[in-house]
């Protein structure tokens, strides 16, 4: 009977050693875990997104579209949460040129999806002829219209005998279904004529 005492005592010192030795170990563990877990809603550094919605008095072409029905007065980027104003502004600019910097603080910070208003600038339209040295291939003379990039006699009359029957042409995709070209002509014709 004894012996069962001193074995069972054995034990016990046995195990309320391994619950000392390993316990600050399991409650540390738990405490770095709980700390993550807070970390992760109340850290805006972290890889969340958030959508960026610019609208307003601009004009943005969706890119490698050729349709002028495509352009609107808006467009959606994703960014990191905590992106600043400044870092927003860096990125418009490559969808925009013309427009008006609404806020003074750069360093401001988006943490959720937000909506920015941005205007156009002082300049007005009137100021800046983005056709100028551009041929109109709706009143174009036959010769105008064979300078232009993969036009050449047949493509030239295809687009006069159209002019005749239907107006005008309306847009460039209208165009490159006349002609039967493929986006990236339609592109080259963009940079050297308007409609």
């Amino acid at each position: 009977m004894k012996r069962k005492k001193e074995i069972i005592i054995i034990a016990g010192i046995v195990i309320l050693s391994i619950i000392l030795i390993f316990l600050p170990i399991i409650i540390n563990n738990t405490n770095n875990n709980n700390k993550e877990e807070i970390k992760e809603v109340t850290d805006p550094e972290i890889s969340n997104t958030i959508t960026i919605k610019i609208y307003g008095e601009i004009t943005y072409r969706p890119l490698y579209s050729i349709d002028d029905d495509d352009i609107t007065n808006e467009f959606s980027f994703e960014a990191k949460s905590g992106i600043t104003y400044g870092e927003i502004i860096n990125r418009i600019n490559n969808f925009l040129t013309k427009y008006s910097i609404i806020e003074n603080n750069f360093t401001k910070r988006y943490f959720e999806s937000s909506s920015i208003k941005i205007c156009s600038s002082d300049l007005s339209i009137e100021e800046i002829d983005i056709n100028e040295g551009k041929i109109n291939i709706n009143t174009a003379t036959f010769n105008q219209l064979m300078g232009l990039t993969g036009i050449g006699t047949k493509r030239a009359n295809k687009i006069i005998d159209y002019i005749k029957n239907n107006g005008s042409i309306s847009s460039f995709k209208e165009l490159s279904e006349i002609l039967g070209v493929s986006d990236g002509i339609i592109e080259e014709i963009k940079r050297e004529a308007f409609l």
